[in-house]
């Protein structure tokens, strides 16, 4: 097959694995390149992460759970398509007591893994002041995982993120949030934060 047609068939079949799943049965992205190579076609991880932006653009409510057991799943599909995996409103995501989350919160973080998570595979490690604590569990969410250091400080793990939403609310957080690892997003991020800088050059 021609390698445009291969790309289409690629996402076709990435709609039909992402249907199988929901918050409970989550596919990881090894077996997403497994299942499409049986198909006769190869696939990169960005050229996935390039499908899924494409099919959240068409609808498709695409979301990724963290831990041991983690993976994607399908939240919900367009509307017209029968068969949602849309979680009842009254029910809790796993782990949670669907009190402590509001929908603003899970907008927000949401909105950040779509946008901004360049490797979703890879941890981004922060250390934290807990001062802060609840602004960045309203930041981020079930999205990432806290665990208190020492005394007055808490790291949070959450995927690789990189980009001007996130770097800019680094920014408003000031010294209380650092990125402790990886080296080249707390690089990027300085990067960032020297641009701002000369931009007041000379006042």
């Amino acid at each position: 097959m021609a390698k445009s047609h291969n790309q289409k068939i690629k996402i076709l079949i990435l709609a039909e694995i992402l249907k199988s799943t929901d918050v409970h049965k989550v596919v990881t992205m090894q077996e997403i390149l497994d299942r499409i190579g049986q198909h006769g076609i190869s696939a990169e991880r960005k050229s996935i992460y390039d499908d899924m932006e494409a099919l959240r653009d068409f609808g498709y409510d695409i979301q990724y759970k963290r831990g041991r057991t983690g993976g994607y799943y399908l939240n919900s599909r367009p509307a017209g398509e029968t068969g949602s995996s849309e979680m009842p409103p009254d029910t809790a995501p796993e782990g949670g007591t669907g009190s402590e989350e509001t929908p603003g919160q899970e907008t927000a973080a949401w909105r950040l893994s779509r946008k901004e998570i360049c490797d979703p595979d890879r941890n981004m490690k922060l250390l934290c002041t807990q001062a802060r604590e609840r602004e960045i569990r309203e930041y981020f969410g079930e999205m990432a995982e806290y665990k208190v250091k020492t005394e007055g400080y808490l790291t949070v793990t959450v995927p690789r993120i990189q980009g001007p939403e996130f770097f800019g609310w680094l920014t408003v957080m000031g010294k209380d949030v650092r990125i402790v690892k990886p080296r080249k997003t707390a690089a990027a991020y300085r990067d960032y934060l020297k641009i701002l800088a000369r931009e007041y050059k000379g006042v």
